[in-house]
């Protein structure tokens, strides 16, 4: 990531890491209803202005709906009255000339949903951990920490550390080697493992899905396998014959239909998407109850947790906050690399009235140039967004607005030094 942000000429970049992306390019691409759309900024900016441009796209597409209605209602009304003929031949000649404005199509948006909140409450004390030893045969960390109630707390270090064991541990999968854990009274647990996505079986979702929760109706079970995007003759597909990502939506379909109070994911965007990860982000993000996860995502980890557990060298540490305050921690250089440098001494500068008046005059003038300058490339881009081939294209507009609000900023920044110049 640094290299690539430092480095000098073009890069081309396919990727699903989003804050891979977001560190390192400055335009995006994308393709989507077969058309490719053009974005400046990383991915954040990429996502707030594509949802921009969608909304302006849809207030005018509604707003041409709207307008075409009256003047079909016009034209209908008086197109066989002898005196508004002609008025109605116009409307007419009109509505054949309009440009059409397409409505925002948003099936690649299509993902699974679930409206959920725990069943019952825990109590405020929902995991108290104590130098509890972790591994199989020989030990990979000791950790102690506490986790309270609605606290949503990511497990993050390298491969080998015991992260996924930890989480093995506290379910029960597997003994510890020493120490202790206790969970708070009322506390329902919602565990994903990322091995689920290899689960295999010859039934099909639909009786997968009802040999868990035997109770429901046919119809109610196809809602929930619904809302996971299972629709249709996709509930008669086995289990084996399921991709990687279609078997990790069933696993929690299934772990969210329980309504947990306390979830413990390993690794649960693995095998999904970016449209998949942002789904499950809003919707833990929205989870009032407590959770505890593993993620190598750090795009999923900036938006879901609030705290940091960090896996280094077989030591933990907990961090109070997030991981964009973790990730500030980790860059600040520690003490013994912070050399000592000694205060360099400023020369001291000489001048004379007659200088420093010409040194004025010349800032003056370079500022009246940049104005000039400015305004000539304001009246530029406002002619351009005017033009009729740019109307209709909400990606060129945006971007031509940006550029207009850019230029307008930097003439108002120059305006203010011209006028502090004159006056001093």
């Amino acid at each position: 990531e640094e290299y690539l942000a430092s480095y000098k000429k073009a890069v081309v970049i396919v990727s699903h890491d989003r804050m891979f992306l977001d560190k390192t390019v400055n335009e995006i691409y994308e393709i989507e209803h077969g058309k490719t759309a053009r974005y400046y900024g990383n991915y954040t900016e990429f996502t707030k202005k594509k949802a921009v441009v969608r909304e302006q796209q849809l207030r005018d597409y509604e707003e041409q709906q709207k307008e075409i209605a009256q003047l079909n209602e016009t034209i209908e009304r008086f197109r066989y009255k002898a005196n508004k003929a002609a008025m109605a031949q116009s409307k007419i000649k009109y509505l054949e000339r309009m440009e059409l404005i397409e409505k925002p199509d948003y099936y690649d948006n299509r993902t699974f949903h679930a409206d959920f909140e725990p069943e019952i409450q825990s109590v405020k004390d929902v995991l108290t951990v104590r130098d509890l030893s972790i591994g199989y045969t020989k030990e990979l960390s000791k950790v102690s920490f506490d986790i309270r109630k609605g606290q949503h707390v990511a497990i993050i270090g390298g491969n080998g550390q015991g992260k996924s064991t930890l989480l093995k541990t506290i379910v029960g999968a597997i003994p510890s080697l020493g120490g202790s854990y206790i969970f708070g009274g009322n506390v329902k647990i919602g565990y994903f493992d990322q091995q689920m996505a290899q689960y295999t079986s010859k039934n099909t979702v639909l009786d997968d899905f009802l040999n868990e929760f035997p109770h429901l109706t046919n119809y109610d079970a196809r809602s929930a396998l619904g809302a996971f995007l299972f629709t249709g003759d996709d509930v008669f597909k086995t289990v084996d014959m399921l991709s990687g990502g279609e078997r990790v939506r069933l696993a929690l379909c299934k772990m969210f239909k329980k309504k947990p109070n306390f979830l413990i994911l390993d690794e649960p965007t693995n095998h999904m998407d970016i449209l998949g990860k942002e789904t499950l982000e809003d919707m833990l993000q929205n989870y009032s109850g407590t959770l505890l996860f593993v993620s190598h995502d750090r795009y999923f980890v900036k938006k879901v947790a609030h705290h940091i557990l960090a896996f280094e060298n077989s030591d933990t540490k907990w961090f109070e906050y997030g991981y964009d305050e973790y990730e500030e921690y980790i860059s600040k250089p520690k003490e013994a690399e912070i050399k000592d440098i000694s205060p360099i001494k400023s020369k001291r500068n000489y001048t004379t009235p007659g200088k420093e008046k010409a040194k004025r005059e010349r800032a003056i003038k370079k500022a009246e140039t940049l104005i000039e300058k400015l305004e000539k490339e304001l009246d530029e881009l406002q002619s351009e967004i005017q033009k009729e081939e740019n109307i209709s294209d909400y990606v060129k507009l945006t971007e031509l607005q940006e550029q207009i609000d850019e230029k307008e900023m930097l003439l108002l920044e120059a305006m203010e030094e011209l006028e502090t110049l004159q006056n001093s």
